[in-house]
C-alpha cells in the first residue's frame, strides 16, 4: 500500500486552507479591517503610549494620541483605560467604568472607528505586568 499521495495531500490540505482563509480575509475587508488585522503596536510598558498612525485605519478614537493603561482590581479583573494628552481618562471596558467610575471611551470615539482593536490592544498592556511577575523581566516588580 502506498501511503506517500495520502501524506502528501494531508500536508497540503492545511496550507491550502490557510491560504484560502487569509486570501478571503484580505480581499473581503475594507482599509480598516486590513488594518485591524496588519496593524499591532507593539506593548513595552503599562501604561503604553499609542498613536492614530500605529492602528492606521483602525483607529478608533478622535484624539490622535494617548496612554493605555491597565490595572489589577480585586475580585473584578482588569480595568483598562484610555488617557487623552490633556490628561482625562476612559474606561475602555467595563471593569474600568462600573468598578472605577471612569467615563466610557465611547464618548470620544470617531464615527468609524471599532473600540474591540483598542480593547484588545488594552489586554496585551495587561499582560506586560504578568509577563514581568513571572520572572521574565530583570526588574522587581513594586510591592504594595
Amino acid at each position: 500500500m502506498n501511503t506517500a499521495p495520502h501524506m502528501a495531500r494531508t500536508r497540503l490540505l492545511p496550507m491550502a486552507g490557510a491560504l484560502l482563509i487569509g486570501g478571503l480575509l484580505i480581499s473581503g475587508c475594507g482599509a480598516s479591517e486590513r488594518d485591524a488585522v496588519t496593524r499591532w503596536p507593539g506593548v513595552e510598558h503599562n501604561p503604553q503610549a499609542v498613536t492614530a498612525d500605529q492602528f492606521g485605519a483602525a483607529w478608533p478614537l478622535k484624539p490622535e494620541k494617548g496612554t493605555v493603561a491597565c490595572l489589577a482590581v480585586s475580585n473584578s479583573g482588569y480595568a483598562i483605560t484610555f488617557t487623552t494628552p490633556d490628561g482625562k481618562a476612559y474606561a475602555l471596558n467595563e471593569v474600568a467604568e462600573d468598578d472605577k467610575g471612569y467615563p466610557s471611551a465611547e464618548t470620544i470615539k470617531n464615527s468609524s472607528g471599532k473600540m474591540w482593536r483598542l480593547r484588545s490592544y488594552g489586554l496585551q498592556v495587561c499582560s506586560v505586568d504578568e509577563y514581568k511577575r513571572d520572572g521574565a523581566s530583570a526588574s522587581p516588580r513594586p510591592t504594595s
